[in-house]
């Protein structure tokens, strides 16, 4: 029995070390999901909170776009219909794109367009955004309102791809000090002008009739 006890201490420690290890990989693995994002990740959750503001929004005014959308201070209404404000941080084009046929099931009553800060130095940001503006046409009873971004390139190929489909463009002059140090977002001030340039656009295309025959 003595000569044996050596023996089982050895494979008592053995399958201690095994099963930490295993759980210190478990660990690891775990995260890593959480630095690269796949754990969950904010853009999965993002779009839950928007899917579940659809849900209990009748006729709503989307207003699709990254991360200047999702910290812009919406009003909860406009021309009677409810807001929801679909921005998703670090969403590009392309993405919001995918989004919208993902989420807008049934037509939203308009759809806002407020989305290229993450393709600044896209060379295919109008293209891109012209294929979104088809993409949410056929999910708004409205044509889709378009606003500026604050990278000027960016801001001028979205201006492009707009006026190729004749939807108003919202570019407003903003003031000095609108702009954080990363030139991609909007301060308060920013806001101040950027926002109610936005509202004013889609106040007056709720007001566009679309003329039936005569």
């Amino acid at each position: 029995m003595r000569r044996a006890l050596p023996w089982i201490l050895a494979a008592v420690f053995l399958v201690g070390f095994v099963a930490s290890f295993s759980e210190l990989q478990r660990m690891r693995k775990r995260f890593g999901e959480a630095s690269q994002h796949t754990f969950h990740d904010h853009a999965e959750v993002r779009e839950f909170m928007i899917r579940a503001a659809l849900a209990e929004a009748a006729a709503p005014i989307v207003v699709l776009g990254d991360s200047v959308t999702e910290m812009a201070p919406l009003p909860r209404q406009l021309c009677g219909h409810p807001v929801v404000n679909a921005g998703v941080g670090g969403q590009t084009i392309q993405e919001a794109s995918r989004l919208a046929a993902r989420l807008l099931k049934d037509p939203a009553f308009l759809v806002a367009l407020t989305v290229g800060a993450n393709d600044i130095g896209s060379s295919t940001a109008q293209r891109d955004f012209g294929e979104l503006i088809d993409t949410v046409k056929t999910l708004s009873t409205r044509p889709p309102v378009v606003a500026a971004v604050a990278d000027a390139l960016t801001n001028a190929a979205i201006g492009a791809a707009a006026a190729a489909r004749a939807v108003q463009f919202v570019d407003p002059e903003l003031p000095s000090g609108s702009k954080m140090t990363d030139s991609k977002h909007f301060t308060a001030t920013g806001y101040k002008t950027w926002l109610p340039a936005l509202e004013a656009a889609i106040s007056k295309e709720c007001g566009t009739l679309i003329a039936g025959p005569n």
